[in-house]
């Protein structure tokens, strides 16, 4: 069962009320100038609805097989696996990187992919596999948006897009690279 557009949108507003200082690049400013300090005031930027629907992917921004193998041979692709660092020590894909939700901060994500116009995959659990849950990366996508990214695509690497048959882990793995203690 695919969830619903309406429950994606309430999981990804509530992580995005957690994590507004850090989403919203939020900065104390002084307010009122010469005041007297007992009137000056602490003033918090926040991130508004507005920002988050802003941020919400207009489509489906969702990278099958050949999308991604198409993306990965045109040059340089961060991916970032957001997925639990368990589930990324299991199965990952070579070269990606272990970023965690709680990760995904204005801080860390410079770290992770310092320029933000080259290619950013986001990877969990659904690319993989069909799961009864909100993909971890419909909740990252926002947070990279809303931190400037420019080019970011969920991974989805079970449905081609052009109708054909899913593609299960035997078949992933016979066309792209592979680690972790779960691959053989």
């Amino acid at each position: 069962m695919k969830p619903s557009r309406h429950s994606m949108v309430l999981a990804i507003g509530l992580f995005l009320l957690l994590f507004v200082p850090s989403l919203s690049r939020a900065e104390a400013v002084q307010t009122g100038g010469g005041q007297e300090p007992e009137q000056q005031q602490q003033v918090l930027k926040a991130f508004t609805v507005d920002d988050f629907r802003a941020a919400l992917p207009e489509k489906a921004e969702e990278l099958d097989m050949k999308g991604f193998l198409k993306l990965k041979e045109a040059g340089e692709v961060v991916v970032l696996d957001v997925r639990s660092n368990e589930s990324f020590a299991y199965r990952r894909l070579k070269g990606s990187l272990n970023a965690p939700l709680t990760d995904l901060t204005e801080k860390n994500l410079p770290q992770l992919a310092p320029d933000k116009e080259t290619p950013v995959v986001l990877v969990c659990d659904y690319s993989f596999h069909p799961v009864r849950m909100i993909a971890m990366t419909m909740q990252a996508y926002p947070v990279l948006k809303a931190n400037g990214y420019k080019n970011i695509y969920r991974l989805n690497l079970w449905h081609d897009k052009d109708g054909g048959e899913m593609l299960d882990d035997e078949a992933q793995e016979k066309l792209l690279d592979f680690e972790g203690t779960g691959v053989e």
